[in-house]
């Protein structure tokens, strides 16, 4: 093999190269740029304050929006029924969710969701 065939098998394996570590750095980027995207929005929807009345939820009515280290000295009784309340409400939020798909998929309900058992 004459002396300018290796120059040439070396410029394509160097070129090869960096178009392998471009592509690479470009894929890299994109998906940094995109976890950063993601975090930015989880770190505006943590840090985002709610109104200081409540909220509302999916679930329904305002929920109480409590200082951290509040319920040490919060009446025990009080905040049990809230707890209690609480959970009754996201079960028949869940309870309704559930009808609502069954109802718009065209499947067969449960008796105990509709109330008739």
């Amino acid at each position: 093999m004459p002396w300018w065939s290796w120059i040439l098998i070396w410029v394509a394996l160097v070129a090869c190269t960096l178009v392998v570590l471009l592509l690479g750095g470009i894929y890299l980027f994109r998906k940094g740029m995109a976890v950063l995207r993601s975090a930015s929005a989880d770190l505006e929807r943590v840090t985002s304050r709610p109104a200081a009345g409540g909220t509302t939820d999916d679930a329904g009515p305002a929920a109480v929006v409590r200082v951290p280290g509040s319920a040490v000295f919060a009446d025990p009784e009080r905040l049990r029924e809230e707890y209690e309340q609480g959970r009754e409400q996201r079960r028949l939020a869940r309870r309704d969710r559930r009808v609502a798909r069954r109802r718009e998929r065209g499947q067969m309900q449960s008796l105990r969701d509709l109330g008739l058992n």
